[in-house]
């Protein structure tokens, strides 16, 4: 009786770890995501930025990518270390904001909308239970609203540079 049960336990365990998903491709991934990840535009965003409710925001491009331009009070956690970072209480701290709840409105962005979506379903599955992606991602927001951006090129090392001297070269 006690081979049966084990036996059994064992092809369930099979069973469950091969109904991981496999994708021919990262587009395919994301269509799939979006089965389950809901997504804000641009001008719904820029509502919640003017109301009330409270939000994080969050660009999960990398820092180059961040800090030339990005939507404000953005904070940025690249997508590579986002399940790290979100629920770590002292990389807040250091950021100098509070950590967002589980059932507090996560607002996540990127260049064009795939990673965003990536980074919503991750967030999903790690128990947040209100997280968004923005719609078509920073190039949207850009389009619909270039005047209205931040940017830290300082943290690039790119704030102290001088203009190229005339003259000379090819």
């Amino acid at each position: 009786m006690k081979q049966t049960v084990f036996a059994l336990a064992i092809i369930f365990a099979l069973a469950a770890c091969s109904k991981q998903e496999k994708y021919a491709s990262a587009d395919e991934m994301v269509e799939n995501a979006l089965k389950e990840v809901k997504l804000i535009t641009a001008d719904e965003l820029h509502e919640l930025m003017n109301g009330e409710e409270v939000y994080t925001l969050i660009d999960v491009r990398q820092p180059e990518e961040h800090y030339p331009g990005f939507i404000p009070g953005s904070i940025n956690i690249p997508r590579g270390s986002l399940e790290f970072n979100i629920a770590d209480s002292v990389f807040w701290e250091n950021v100098g904001l509070y950590m967002p709840l589980r059932e507090e409105k996560i607002v996540v962005y990127d260049q064009k909308g795939k990673r965003g979506i990536l980074a919503a379903q991750t967030l999903r599955k790690l128990g947040y239970l209100n997280v968004l992606a923005l719609k078509e991602g920073w190039k949207r927001w850009e389009l619909t609203y270039p005047d209205l951006y931040e940017k830290s090129l300082e943290k690039l090392g790119g704030g102290n540079h001088e203009a190229p001297k005339p003259g000379g070269g090819c």
